[in-house]
């Protein structure tokens, strides 16, 4: 399993050529989680003119690869990570401590990112670059 992180969705729904390539590079592998499709509809719901096409594009492709889910565990890890991330004056987001722990907690331990400079910090997660 790969995890698809919100740039590369967003990068994939805007057809750019490297998000596009990656994915279809991994398709049969691809996983995204509850957290990648709140990030992804806050910004298509957050824009002054919200078009019912993207959404509904966005709608087809969370429909189309497995979500995995912020369950049991998710809590405790991901306030482990920015607990330990904080000790050690590695701040990162909220949101992206909460992919990794989903991530994690459903044994996936690969992400296709361009936040590098946050994932890198987690310990058990390989980051894919695009």
């Amino acid at each position: 399993m790969i995890c698809l992180d919100s740039d590369c969705i967003i990068d994939f729904l805007r057809g750019k050529e490297e998000a596009i390539r990656i994915v279809e590079r991994h398709k049969e592998e691809l996983v995204s989680t509850e957290i990648n499709i709140f990030e992804v509809f806050f910004g298509i719901y957050n824009k002054r003119n919200m078009s019912d096409n993207e959404r509904n594009v966005a709608k087809n492709f969370f429909n189309s690869i497995p979500i995995l889910h912020f369950n049991e565990g998710c809590g405790e890890l991901a306030a482990k990570i920015l607990s330990n991330l904080l000790k050690e004056g590695k701040v990162i987001e909220q949101n992206d401590c909460f992919i990794a722990a989903t991530i994690m907690e459903n044994d996936c331990n690969k992400i296709i990112t361009r936040n590098e400079a946050h994932y890198k910090r987690i310990k058990g997660i390989e980051i894919l670059r695009y």
